[in-house]
Parts: C-alpha cells; structure tokens; sequence
C-alpha cells in the first residue's frame, strides 16, 4: 500500500491508532487524522508522536501537497466523496497516491456459506458482506485519481469451537432470540464445526486482504477556461 523507502503518511479515521502503528513500525512518518478526541489522544500515546489531530476527513487541516501517501484502512466509506477526495488529492505530493484497504470475510469456502445460512434463518441480512468496498468506486469515479491498481491476499485465522460459538452468540440478532431458539442455534453452529475441523487443530476462518492504490492526479484541481466562464458577478 505505502510501497519505497521512509513516507510521509497521512491515516484518515485512525481510531486509536493500530493501522497507524504498523505503518510506523515500518519505519513511516504518520500522520493522523480522526474526528473522536478519546481515539487521537490514544493514538499519541501509542506511537509516541504529536503529529495527530481531530479534524474532519472532508476539511483537512494541511498545507497542499505535503504527503507522500494518504490511507485509508476499513473506512473509506465513512466520508463524503465529494468532498473528501478533492481534500485527499490536494494534500497529497505531485506522483502521491491514495492506499485503500478492507479485509473482509471470503464468503467462497463452503463451511462458510453453511454458517451463513444457519444464521440467515434467523436473520436474513446476516454475513451479507456489506463491508463499504463500494467505496473505492468513487475514486475510479473520481478526476482526482488515476491507474487504480488493485490487490487481494487471503489470510487464514484460527478459531477454535468455543470461539466460533461465542462469534455468533455475540451477535445482536442471536441475542433477541428466545432462550429456545438461542441455544438450538448455537448448538448447530458448535455441530457445524464439529463435523469440518479435524482435532487438535482448531478450523481456519478465511479472509481477503483486499488493497487498491490511486495515483493522485492534480490536472482536476484546477481550473481551465470553460470553468470559468460559468458565473459573473459584478460588484
């Protein structure tokens, strides 16, 4: 996402700061933006820095062209396009890019569509995948950004019975469930992983690291003769 040697970062929405930390850990200098005090002020505590601030995405408080790259982790749907992409592309350095990215669960290993429609009984929106990856069809959208490259990494995390169980028990809608209904559930999910996991290893729960770059384009920043010629106002 960041990609060469030491950049200078700016993190949208960076909440207590752990995507921050990794670009930091990397050897970055990162900057970050959120609009929760609470989550800015753990951010500076967490990398040591005071290089954070509350703000809004949409009216960033930096001078033109004063990073290398801008990120964007599990969030970009958050903001107004409108308004956040002419702000991101005009911080951003002739040849900076936007970085996105969203990990998301890999609904296309077949234990996992099982377990979707277990809960899909109950709950028909549930694991629908509505992640905000629809997102990043604003920047292709965009004349900010340019040579929109995308990459996609599978990462498999371990969960054992109890945690799968726990998963679904913590979710809202099982919750609401009769005391009945609840525990039926749960038992066919705890069954569920029973009849895929092969003891003493735990089963893998499958996800996509999904990562966009877009390199910024400042020709859209600026205005040309027709732009101009829209409005005239005589004092």
């Amino acid at each position: 996402m960041v990609g060469g040697p030491r950049r200078r970062i700016l993190d949208l929405g960076s909440g207590t700061g752990a995507f921050a930390q990794t670009l930091a850990d990397e050897g970055h200098e990162v900057f970050c933006i959120d609009r929760d005090l609470d989550g800015v002020a753990a951010t500076t505590e967490r990398l040591g820095t005071r290089l954070h601030v509350v703000g809004q995405v949409e009216s960033l408080p930096y001078l033109s062209c004063h990073f290398d790259v801008v990120t964007s982790s599990q969030n970009l749907h958050k903001f107004a396009p409108g308004l956040a992409l002419s702000e991101i592309a005009r911080v951003l350095r002739p040849g900076g890019h936007l970085a996105v990215a969203y990990n998301t669960r890999d609904d296309t290993v077949p234990w996992v569509r099982r377990l979707t429609a277990l809960l899909q009984q109950n709950d028909p929106q549930a694991m629908r995948g509505d992640y905000g990856i629809e997102s990043v069809d604003d920047v292709t959208e965009s004349p900010y950004f340019g040579d929109l490259v995308r990459r996609d990494f599978r990462n498999w995390v371990p969960i054992t019975r109890n945690g799968l169980v726990a998963m679904v028990e913590r979710r809202p809608t099982t919750a609401r469930l009769d005391p009945p209904s609840r525990q039926a559930l749960l038992n066919e999910v705890a069954g569920l992983y029973d009849s895929i996991a092969r003891p003493p290893e735990p089963l893998l729960l499958p996800y996509r690291a999904s990562c966009w770059r877009a390199e910024v384009d400042h020709t859209g920043l600026v205005l040309g003769e027709d732009d101009l010629d829209v409005v005239q106002i005589r004092l």
